[in-house]
C-alpha cells in the first residue's frame, strides 16, 4: 500500500512538474514577465532620472563651490584643495557599463588655482547596491566639497596620501585638520614652527619626527625612553639611513609604525619592518636585543642575505650598517 501511495505522488509531482513547465512556455506568463522586465527597467530609469536632477540641484545649491568648465568638468572647492571632475568618463560610464576604462581619477589641485600638473587620487564613495549612479555622482561631489571630513577616512588612503604630496607638512589648508587627527589618533602634537611631530610610542617611549631640513630625503627621528627627559638621535635623515622599507616610506605609516614601537617589533617578522631600524632600536633596548640574539647568532645567519619588502636583499651599504649594529646587539644581550 506505502509503494503505490509513493507511486501516485511522484506521477501527481511529475504531472505538476510537466504543468509547470507548459504554463512556462504559455503566451500568458510570459506576456506577464515581459511587462514585468519592462516596468523594472522604467522604474531604474525612472530612479536614475531623479537622482540626475538631484545631481543638479546639488551643484546650484552650492553654486559658490561647485563650477563648470567649457569640456563639462566640474570643479569643486573643497575646504583642502580644489577638484576637478571628469564628467565625460561618469557619463560613458552610464551609456555603456562595461566600459571599465572609464573609471577615471580625479584631478586634486591647490585650494583655489589650477595646475598644469595636479595630483590625482581614485576617491571611493561607500554606496549599496540599489543607489542609482548619480547618487553616487551627488555622494561623490559633496564628499570632494566636505573633504576636511573625508580625507582622513580609513578608505580615504589614495586622496590622503595625494594631498600629502601636494602640501606637504608645512603650513597650508591642511593643517588643522593633521593636527586634529594626530592628536585624537596618537596623541600626538604637531608643530609647524618647529616643524616637528611628537607621538608616544609603547612601553613608555616617546618618538619626535622632524621635517625641516631641506637637504634632507627624509626626516630625522628621535626618541626618549622612561624617566628621560632629552631626545636621542636615531636617524639625521631616515630615508638615507634605512633599507627604506615600505613601513617607513610613507608619512602616514611611518608615524603609524613608531607609535606602535618598540612594542610591535618583539614580534615582527623580518618581512614586517626595517631591518637597520629594528636594530637601533634593540642596540638600545635589551628586551628586543635577547629577541634578535637568537636570530643573529644562527649558523645560516648572514646579513648580506637579509631581503627587503621587494624580494630584493639589501645593498652592501645596508648590510655593513646591519653587520655593526649586530655586534652591538651582542654586546647588550651577553653583557
Amino acid at each position: 500500500m506505502a509503494l503505490r501511495v509513493h507511486i501516485c505522488s511522484q506521477a501527481i509531482k511529475s504531472m505538476n512538474d510537466d504543468d509547470e513547465e507548459e504554463n512556462q512556455a504559455s503566451e500568458e506568463v510570459q506576456d506577464y514577465r515581459r511587462d514585468l522586465l519592462l516596468n523594472q527597467m522604467l522604474e531604474a530609469a525612472q530612479a536614475t532620472n531623479r537622482a540626475a536632477k538631484l545631481v543638479s540641484n546639488i551643484v546650484a545649491r552650492n553654486q559658490d563651490r561647485m563650477f563648470l568648465d567649457k569640456s563639462g568638468r566640474i570643479l569643486v572647492n573643497g575646504t583642502l584643495a580644489t577638484y576637478r571632475v571628469d564628467m565625460g568618463a561618469f557619463l560613458n560610464k552610464m551609456n555603456n557599463p562595461f566600459d571599465y576604462s572609464s573609471f577615471d581619477q580625479v584631478e586634486i589641485h591647490p585650494k583655489g588655482t589650477l595646475v598644469d600638473q595636479p595630483k590625482t587620487a581614485c576617491v571611493q564613495v561607500q554606496i549599496n547596491g540599489s543607489m542609482p549612479a548619480y547618487d553616487l555622482l551627488g555622494a561623490y561631489l559633496l564628499g570632494l566639497m566636505n573633504d576636511e571630513l573625508t580625507w582622513l577616512q580609513e578608505n580615504m588612503g589614495p586622496l590622503r596620501h595625494a594631498l600629502y604630496a601636494m602640501y606637504g607638512l608645512r603650513e597650508s589648508p591642511l593643517t588643522s585638520s593633521l593636527s586634529e587627527y594626530f592628536f585624537n589618533k596618537y596623541g600626538g602634537l604637531l608643530d609647524n614652527k618647529k616643524n616637528r611631530i611628537i607621538l608616544s610610542g609603547t612601553n613608555g617611549w616617546k618618538w619626535r619626527v622632524s621635517f625641516g631640513n631641506p637637504l634632507a630625503r627624509g626626516f630625522k627621528i628621535e626618541y626618549s625612553k622612561p624617566r628621560q627627559s632629552w631626545w636621542n638621535d636615531m636617524f639625521e635623515d631616515h630615508l638615507a639611513e634605512s633599507s627604506q622599507h615600505y613601513t617607513l616610506c610613507g608619512f602616514f605609516d611611518l608615524v603609524d609604525h613608531l607609535s606602535q614601537s618598540p612594542a610591535i617589533l618583539r614580534e615582527a617578522s623580518e618581512w614586517n619592518t626595517d631591518p637597520i631600524f629594528v636594530r637601533k632600536v634593540a642596540a638600545v633596548y635589551p628586551p628586543l636585543a635577547k629577541k634578535l640574539l637568537t636570530t643573529i647568532e644562527s649558523d645560516d645567519y648572514d646579513p648580506s642575505l637579509i631581503q627587503s619588502f621587494y624580494d630584493e636583499t639589501i645593498t652592501e651599504e645596508e648590510a655593513t650598517t646591519v653587520a655593526l649594529l649586530d655586534e652591538q646587539i651582542r654586546n647588550m644581550a651577553l653583557a
